[in-house]
Protein backbone atom coordinates (compact mmCIF):
# COMPACT_ATOMS: atom_id res chain seq x y z
CA UNK A 1 0.00 0.00 0.00
CA UNK A 2 1.46 3.34 -1.04
CA UNK A 3 0.29 6.75 0.29
CA UNK A 4 0.58 10.16 -0.81
CA UNK A 5 0.05 13.24 1.46
CA UNK A 6 -0.86 17.06 0.50
CA UNK A 7 -1.25 19.67 2.79
CA UNK A 8 -3.53 22.49 1.77
CA UNK A 9 -6.14 24.57 2.05
CA UNK A 10 -8.60 24.62 -0.42
CA UNK A 11 -9.91 27.82 -0.38
CA UNK A 12 -11.66 26.58 -2.45
CA UNK A 13 -11.22 23.65 -4.22
CA UNK A 14 -10.30 24.70 -7.98
CA UNK A 15 -9.03 22.52 -11.12
CA UNK A 16 -5.34 23.17 -10.18
CA UNK A 17 -5.95 21.19 -6.82
CA UNK A 18 -7.82 18.58 -9.02
CA UNK A 19 -5.03 18.29 -11.31
CA UNK A 20 -2.02 17.71 -8.07
CA UNK A 21 -3.91 14.89 -6.49
CA UNK A 22 -4.46 12.80 -10.31
CA UNK A 23 -0.57 13.81 -10.69
CA UNK A 24 0.59 13.21 -7.26
CA UNK A 25 -0.93 9.88 -7.53
CA UNK A 26 0.57 9.01 -11.13
CA UNK A 27 3.81 10.35 -9.78
CA UNK A 28 4.62 8.20 -7.29
CA UNK A 29 1.80 5.17 -8.13
CA UNK A 30 0.12 6.05 -4.61
CA UNK A 31 -2.65 3.56 -4.10
CA UNK A 32 -4.42 6.17 -1.90
CA UNK A 33 -4.40 10.06 -0.58
CA UNK A 34 -4.10 12.09 2.84
CA UNK A 35 -4.74 15.22 3.06
CA UNK A 36 -4.22 17.78 5.92
CA UNK A 37 -6.51 20.12 5.55
CA UNK A 38 -6.62 23.85 7.79
CA UNK A 39 -10.02 24.27 8.81
CA UNK A 40 -12.00 27.55 9.26
CA UNK A 41 -8.91 29.96 9.02
CA UNK A 42 -6.02 30.13 6.32
CA UNK A 43 -2.50 30.94 6.67
CA UNK A 44 -3.40 34.68 4.99
CA UNK A 45 -4.77 35.48 8.13
CA UNK A 46 -7.84 35.46 7.35
CA UNK A 47 -11.35 32.91 7.44
CA UNK A 48 -11.41 30.06 4.78
CA UNK A 49 -14.51 31.72 2.78
CA UNK A 50 -16.37 28.18 3.21
CA UNK A 51 -16.32 26.16 6.05
CA UNK A 52 -13.85 22.91 6.40
CA UNK A 53 -16.42 20.52 6.40
CA UNK A 54 -17.35 21.63 2.94
CA UNK A 55 -14.21 22.00 1.91
CA UNK A 56 -13.46 18.76 2.93
CA UNK A 57 -16.55 16.92 0.85
CA UNK A 58 -14.70 18.71 -1.76
CA UNK A 59 -11.38 16.98 -1.37
CA UNK A 60 -13.53 13.60 -0.80
CA UNK A 61 -14.90 13.40 -4.08
CA UNK A 62 -12.03 15.07 -6.42
CA UNK A 63 -9.61 12.38 -5.07
CA UNK A 64 -8.40 12.28 -1.61
CA UNK A 65 -9.40 9.13 0.64
CA UNK A 66 -8.60 10.45 4.15
CA UNK A 67 -8.38 14.46 5.48
CA UNK A 68 -7.24 15.67 8.64
CA UNK A 69 -7.34 19.20 9.73
CA UNK A 70 -4.47 20.96 10.22
CA UNK A 71 -4.70 22.84 14.04
CA UNK A 72 -5.44 26.40 13.61
CA UNK A 73 -2.81 27.33 15.93
CA UNK A 74 -0.46 26.04 12.74
CA UNK A 75 -2.95 26.94 9.82
CA UNK A 76 -2.44 31.03 10.81
CA UNK A 77 0.79 30.79 11.47
CA UNK A 78 4.38 31.47 9.11
CA UNK A 79 5.10 29.41 6.29
CA UNK A 80 7.65 27.81 8.74
CA UNK A 81 5.10 26.64 11.67
CA UNK A 82 2.54 25.64 8.74
CA UNK A 83 4.43 23.28 7.11
CA UNK A 84 6.26 21.74 10.24
CA UNK A 85 3.20 20.92 11.65
CA UNK A 86 1.68 19.85 7.91
CA UNK A 87 4.91 17.72 7.73
CA UNK A 88 4.21 16.36 11.72
CA UNK A 89 1.41 15.38 10.76
CA UNK A 90 1.52 13.61 7.66
CA UNK A 91 4.99 11.57 9.61
CA UNK A 92 3.04 10.96 12.34
CA UNK A 93 0.89 8.95 10.85
CA UNK A 94 3.45 6.31 10.02
CA UNK A 95 1.89 5.08 6.85
CA UNK A 96 2.82 7.94 4.21
CA UNK A 97 5.25 7.44 1.67
CA UNK A 98 5.45 10.92 -0.30
CA UNK A 99 4.39 14.38 0.23
CA UNK A 100 3.71 16.05 -2.73
CA UNK A 101 3.61 19.68 -3.40
CA UNK A 102 3.69 22.73 -5.94
CA UNK A 103 6.67 24.28 -6.74
CA UNK A 104 7.56 27.17 -9.35
CA UNK A 105 10.86 25.77 -10.63
CA UNK A 106 12.56 22.97 -12.48
CA UNK A 107 15.38 23.46 -10.64
CA UNK A 108 14.52 20.98 -7.86
CA UNK A 109 17.61 20.06 -6.57
CA UNK A 110 18.77 23.63 -5.90
CA UNK A 111 15.45 24.13 -3.65
CA UNK A 112 16.25 21.17 -1.78
CA UNK A 113 19.79 22.01 -1.24
CA UNK A 114 18.90 25.61 0.19
CA UNK A 115 16.50 23.49 2.49
CA UNK A 116 18.98 21.24 3.63
CA UNK A 117 20.95 24.59 4.68
CA UNK A 118 18.25 26.05 6.39
CA UNK A 119 17.66 23.06 8.07
CA UNK A 120 20.50 22.04 9.71
CA UNK A 121 21.97 25.58 9.68
CA UNK A 122 25.43 25.40 9.23
CA UNK A 123 27.80 27.22 11.60
CA UNK A 124 29.34 29.22 8.24
CA UNK A 125 25.47 29.71 7.57
CA UNK A 126 24.67 31.04 10.67
CA UNK A 127 27.50 33.41 11.17
CA UNK A 128 26.07 34.78 7.73
CA UNK A 129 22.63 35.21 8.61
CA UNK A 130 23.03 37.11 12.12
CA UNK A 131 25.54 39.46 10.21
CA UNK A 132 22.73 39.90 7.50
CA UNK A 133 20.16 40.85 10.43
CA UNK A 134 22.65 43.15 12.72
CA UNK A 135 22.63 45.26 8.98
CA UNK A 136 19.24 45.71 9.82
CA UNK A 137 17.57 43.02 6.78
CA UNK A 138 14.74 41.77 7.18
CA UNK A 139 14.43 37.76 7.93
CA UNK A 140 13.68 37.21 4.12
CA UNK A 141 16.26 39.37 2.95
CA UNK A 142 19.13 38.30 5.10
CA UNK A 143 18.04 34.45 4.71
CA UNK A 144 18.55 34.91 1.10
CA UNK A 145 21.97 37.12 0.66
CA UNK A 146 23.46 34.52 3.68
CA UNK A 147 22.42 31.63 0.87
CA UNK A 148 24.33 33.19 -1.81
CA UNK A 149 27.05 33.83 0.40
CA UNK A 150 27.34 30.70 1.46
CA UNK A 151 26.84 28.91 -1.96
CA UNK A 152 29.34 31.14 -3.56
CA UNK A 153 26.84 33.24 -5.33
CA UNK A 154 26.67 30.60 -8.22
CA UNK A 155 22.65 30.39 -8.28
CA UNK A 156 21.78 34.16 -7.41
CA UNK A 157 19.36 34.53 -10.01
CA UNK A 158 17.84 31.21 -9.83
CA UNK A 159 17.84 31.19 -6.47
CA UNK A 160 16.56 34.43 -5.95
CA UNK A 161 13.65 33.58 -8.41
CA UNK A 162 13.17 30.44 -5.79
CA UNK A 163 12.75 32.63 -2.77
CA UNK A 164 10.63 35.15 -4.13
CA UNK A 165 7.81 32.85 -4.90
CA UNK A 166 5.43 31.30 -2.73
CA UNK A 167 4.77 28.15 -4.04
CA UNK A 168 8.64 28.09 -3.78
CA UNK A 169 9.12 29.23 -0.24
CA UNK A 170 6.41 26.72 1.12
CA UNK A 171 8.10 23.62 -0.74
CA UNK A 172 11.48 24.76 0.75
CA UNK A 173 9.71 24.36 4.17
CA UNK A 174 7.90 21.29 3.40
CA UNK A 175 11.42 20.04 2.81
CA UNK A 176 13.12 21.39 5.85
CA UNK A 177 10.54 19.95 7.79
CA UNK A 178 11.34 16.43 6.65
CA UNK A 179 15.07 16.93 7.49
CA UNK A 180 14.88 18.50 10.57
CA UNK A 181 12.34 15.57 11.36
CA UNK A 182 14.88 12.99 9.93
CA UNK A 183 11.40 11.56 8.55
CA UNK A 184 11.30 8.86 5.41
CA UNK A 185 8.57 10.42 3.94
CA UNK A 186 9.97 11.27 0.37
CA UNK A 187 9.06 14.76 -1.54
CA UNK A 188 7.15 14.69 -4.89
CA UNK A 189 7.42 18.70 -6.44
CA UNK A 190 4.80 19.10 -9.06
CA UNK A 191 5.75 22.11 -11.38
CA UNK A 192 2.92 24.30 -11.15
CA UNK A 193 0.24 25.06 -14.38
CA UNK A 194 -1.82 27.98 -14.50
CA UNK A 195 -1.53 30.78 -12.41
CA UNK A 196 0.81 31.81 -9.73
CA UNK A 197 0.11 30.85 -6.26
CA UNK A 198 -1.44 34.76 -5.58
CA UNK A 199 -1.85 35.94 -9.06
CA UNK A 200 -5.36 37.39 -8.89
CA UNK A 201 -5.62 37.70 -12.56
CA UNK A 202 -8.21 35.07 -14.17
CA UNK A 203 -7.35 32.40 -16.53
CA UNK A 204 -9.54 30.09 -19.01
CA UNK A 205 -9.11 26.67 -16.78
CA UNK A 206 -6.26 26.95 -14.01
CA UNK A 207 -7.19 30.51 -12.24
CA UNK A 208 -5.56 30.52 -8.75
CA UNK A 209 -7.60 29.78 -5.40
CA UNK A 210 -6.45 34.08 -4.81
CA UNK A 211 -7.99 35.32 -7.80
CA UNK A 212 -11.32 33.07 -7.42
CA UNK A 213 -11.70 34.60 -4.55
CA UNK A 214 -11.45 38.23 -5.26
CA UNK A 215 -13.78 37.59 -8.11
CA UNK A 216 -16.55 36.00 -5.62
CA UNK A 217 -16.49 39.10 -3.24
CA UNK A 218 -16.47 41.11 -6.37
CA UNK A 219 -19.04 43.17 -7.89
CA UNK A 220 -19.17 41.71 -11.43
CA UNK A 221 -21.93 40.16 -12.74
CA UNK A 222 -23.42 36.52 -11.41
CA UNK A 223 -23.93 35.30 -14.56
CA UNK A 224 -20.04 36.15 -15.25
CA UNK A 225 -19.04 34.69 -12.47
CA UNK A 226 -21.15 31.75 -12.98
CA UNK A 227 -19.02 31.17 -16.15
CA UNK A 228 -15.49 31.85 -14.79
CA UNK A 229 -16.70 28.78 -11.51
CA UNK A 230 -17.87 26.61 -13.93
CA UNK A 231 -14.83 26.77 -16.20
CA UNK A 232 -11.89 26.48 -12.78
CA UNK A 233 -14.02 24.51 -10.45
CA UNK A 234 -14.99 20.87 -10.76
CA UNK A 235 -18.63 20.30 -10.82
CA UNK A 236 -19.20 18.79 -7.26
CA UNK A 237 -17.19 21.42 -5.63
CA UNK A 238 -19.61 24.05 -7.52
CA UNK A 239 -22.70 22.30 -5.82
CA UNK A 240 -20.78 23.21 -2.44
CA UNK A 241 -20.44 26.70 -3.31
CA UNK A 242 -24.16 26.76 -4.69
CA UNK A 243 -25.14 24.94 -1.23
CA UNK A 244 -23.64 27.64 0.83
CA UNK A 245 -26.25 30.20 -0.86
CA UNK A 246 -23.52 32.78 -1.13
CA UNK A 247 -22.84 33.23 2.19
CA UNK A 248 -19.39 33.51 1.76
CA UNK A 249 -17.20 35.13 4.74
CA UNK A 250 -14.82 37.35 4.60
CA UNK A 251 -12.28 39.26 6.74
CA UNK A 252 -14.61 42.36 6.92
CA UNK A 253 -17.45 40.28 8.37
CA UNK A 254 -15.25 40.11 11.84
CA UNK A 255 -14.44 43.94 11.69
CA UNK A 256 -16.98 45.04 14.48
CA UNK A 257 -15.61 42.22 17.21
CA UNK A 258 -11.81 43.28 15.64
CA UNK A 259 -11.99 46.47 16.65
CA UNK A 260 -14.37 45.92 19.75
CA UNK A 261 -10.93 43.82 21.07
CA UNK A 262 -8.75 46.23 20.39
CA UNK A 263 -10.24 48.60 21.59
CA UNK A 264 -10.53 47.12 24.96
CA UNK A 265 -7.09 46.04 25.28
CA UNK A 266 -5.32 48.71 23.73
CA UNK A 267 -3.96 49.73 27.39
CA UNK A 268 -2.15 46.17 27.92
CA UNK A 269 -0.84 46.42 24.08
CA UNK A 270 -0.85 43.31 21.68
CA UNK A 271 2.39 42.07 21.99
CA UNK A 272 1.92 39.02 23.52
CA UNK A 273 -0.05 37.54 20.54
CA UNK A 274 1.38 35.47 17.91
CA UNK A 275 3.12 37.16 14.73
CA UNK A 276 3.39 40.75 17.20
CA UNK A 277 6.21 42.37 18.14
CA UNK A 278 6.64 45.72 20.36
CA UNK A 279 6.94 47.72 17.29
CA UNK A 280 3.73 46.20 15.89
CA UNK A 281 1.83 46.96 18.73
CA UNK A 282 2.57 50.14 19.49
CA UNK A 283 1.32 50.85 15.61
CA UNK A 284 -1.95 48.95 16.22
CA UNK A 285 -2.61 51.22 19.67
CA UNK A 286 -1.40 54.51 17.86
CA UNK A 287 -3.49 53.72 14.75
CA UNK A 288 -6.58 52.93 16.08
CA UNK A 289 -8.62 55.74 16.09
CA UNK A 290 -8.38 55.70 11.99
CA UNK A 291 -10.06 52.09 12.04
CA UNK A 292 -12.82 51.49 9.61
CA UNK A 293 -12.65 47.38 9.34
CA UNK A 294 -10.34 44.19 9.34
CA UNK A 295 -9.08 45.14 5.43
CA UNK A 296 -8.40 48.75 6.17
CA UNK A 297 -6.99 48.10 9.05
CA UNK A 298 -4.40 46.07 7.65
CA UNK A 299 -3.71 48.36 4.52
CA UNK A 300 -3.02 50.94 7.66
CA UNK A 301 -0.78 49.12 9.86
CA UNK A 302 1.27 47.66 7.30
CA UNK A 303 5.04 48.95 6.49
CA UNK A 304 7.60 48.62 3.93
CA UNK A 305 9.54 45.83 5.91
CA UNK A 306 6.00 43.85 7.25
CA UNK A 307 3.82 42.18 5.06
CA UNK A 308 0.10 42.59 4.12
CA UNK A 309 0.12 38.60 5.12
CA UNK A 310 1.74 38.82 8.70
CA UNK A 311 -0.32 42.01 9.90
CA UNK A 312 -3.45 39.76 8.54
CA UNK A 313 -2.22 37.13 10.91
CA UNK A 314 -1.66 39.19 13.65
CA UNK A 315 -4.96 40.68 13.36
CA UNK A 316 -6.45 37.11 13.17
CA UNK A 317 -4.48 36.04 16.38
CA UNK A 318 -5.77 38.68 18.45
CA UNK A 319 -9.30 38.60 17.33
CA UNK A 320 -8.90 34.46 18.27
CA UNK A 321 -6.92 34.73 21.44
CA UNK A 322 -3.72 33.09 20.06
CA UNK A 323 -0.45 34.41 22.01
CA UNK A 324 3.00 33.72 21.71
CA UNK A 325 2.80 31.17 25.10
CA UNK A 326 0.31 29.04 22.45
CA UNK A 327 3.40 28.53 20.14
CA UNK A 328 5.35 27.27 22.98
CA UNK A 329 2.84 25.17 24.51
CA UNK A 330 2.52 23.63 20.75
CA UNK A 331 6.08 23.21 20.15
CA UNK A 332 6.45 21.62 23.84
CA UNK A 333 3.72 19.07 22.20
CA UNK A 334 5.59 18.16 19.70
CA UNK A 335 3.59 20.26 16.81
CA UNK A 336 0.38 17.63 16.87
CA UNK A 337 -1.05 16.52 19.86
CA UNK A 338 -4.15 15.06 18.62
CA UNK A 339 -5.94 13.83 14.88
CA UNK A 340 -8.48 15.76 14.18
CA UNK A 341 -10.71 14.07 11.25
CA UNK A 342 -12.84 15.57 8.86
CA UNK A 343 -13.98 13.42 6.51
CA UNK A 344 -13.18 10.03 4.65
CA UNK A 345 -13.99 7.50 1.95
CA UNK A 346 -15.54 4.65 3.24
CA UNK A 347 -13.72 2.45 0.87
CA UNK A 348 -10.60 3.82 1.97
CA UNK A 349 -11.39 2.99 5.80
CA UNK A 350 -8.44 0.76 6.05
CA UNK A 351 -6.18 3.69 6.12
CA UNK A 352 -7.58 4.49 9.74
CA UNK A 353 -7.01 0.88 10.74
CA UNK A 354 -3.48 1.16 9.47
CA UNK A 355 -3.05 4.69 11.24
CA UNK A 356 -4.70 3.12 14.23
CA UNK A 357 -1.66 0.62 14.32
CA UNK A 358 1.14 2.93 13.79
CA UNK A 359 0.33 6.07 15.84
CA UNK A 360 -0.44 6.80 19.56
CA UNK A 361 -1.78 10.23 18.91
CA UNK A 362 -5.61 10.03 20.22
CA UNK A 363 -8.14 10.37 16.86
CA UNK A 364 -10.89 12.37 17.53
CA UNK A 365 -14.18 12.30 15.57
CA UNK A 366 -16.01 13.76 18.04
CA UNK A 367 -15.33 16.88 19.62
CA UNK A 368 -17.46 16.19 22.53
CA UNK A 369 -14.96 13.37 23.53
CA UNK A 370 -12.00 14.78 22.80
CA UNK A 371 -11.69 16.21 26.97
CA UNK A 372 -11.61 12.76 27.77
CA UNK A 373 -8.93 11.61 25.16
CA UNK A 374 -6.22 14.70 25.73
CA UNK A 375 -3.88 16.09 28.44
CA UNK A 376 -4.73 18.92 30.32
CA UNK A 377 -2.18 21.27 28.30
CA UNK A 378 -3.23 19.48 25.16
CA UNK A 379 -7.01 20.55 25.80
CA UNK A 380 -6.52 24.07 26.20
CA UNK A 381 -4.65 24.10 22.89
CA UNK A 382 -7.92 22.13 21.86
CA UNK A 383 -10.22 24.44 23.30
CA UNK A 384 -8.71 27.66 21.65
CA UNK A 385 -9.67 25.42 18.34
CA UNK A 386 -13.34 24.97 19.34
CA UNK A 387 -13.78 28.51 20.33
CA UNK A 388 -12.33 29.57 17.02
CA UNK A 389 -14.60 27.42 14.88
CA UNK A 390 -17.33 28.47 16.74
CA UNK A 391 -16.60 32.04 16.27
CA UNK A 392 -16.58 31.30 12.70
CA UNK A 393 -20.19 29.93 12.61
CA UNK A 394 -21.46 32.54 14.87
CA UNK A 395 -20.37 35.09 12.37
CA UNK A 396 -22.01 32.99 9.74
CA UNK A 397 -24.65 32.66 11.54
CA UNK A 398 -25.25 36.53 11.54
CA UNK A 399 -24.35 36.97 7.90
CA UNK A 400 -27.21 34.87 6.62
CA UNK A 401 -29.33 35.91 9.40
CA UNK A 402 -30.09 31.94 10.10
CA UNK A 403 -28.53 29.65 12.69
CA UNK A 404 -26.20 26.86 11.68
CA UNK A 405 -24.84 23.56 13.54
CA UNK A 406 -22.04 24.91 15.91
CA UNK A 407 -18.74 22.83 16.34
CA UNK A 408 -20.56 20.31 18.96
CA UNK A 409 -23.06 19.75 16.45
CA UNK A 410 -20.87 18.72 13.18
CA UNK A 411 -20.04 15.23 11.62
CA UNK A 412 -17.24 14.11 9.93
CA UNK A 413 -18.18 13.63 6.37
CA UNK A 414 -18.65 9.95 5.05
CA UNK A 415 -18.77 9.32 1.29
Amino acid sequence: MKVVGIIAEYNPFHNGHAYQIQKAKEITGADYVIVVMSGNYVQRGTPAIIDKFARTSMALKNGADLVFELPVLWSTASAEYFSMAGVKLLDSLGIVDFISFGCETKNFSLLTTAAKILAEEPEEFSALLKDSLKQGMTYPAAREKALFTYLKNDFDNELHEILSSPNNILAIEYCKAIYSLNSNIQPCPILRTGAGYHETDLHASLSSASALRKLLFSDAASAYKKEVFQQNIPSDSLEALADSSGAFLHENDFSSMLYYKLFLEQEMGFEAYGDSSPYLSNRIVNLLDSYLDFEQFCTLVKTKDVTHTRIRRLLLHILLNIRQTDYLSGKELQYIPWLRILGFKKESSVLLTEIRKKTALPMITKTTKAKDMLSAKAYALFQKELSASNLYYGTLSQKINTTVKNEFQRELVLL
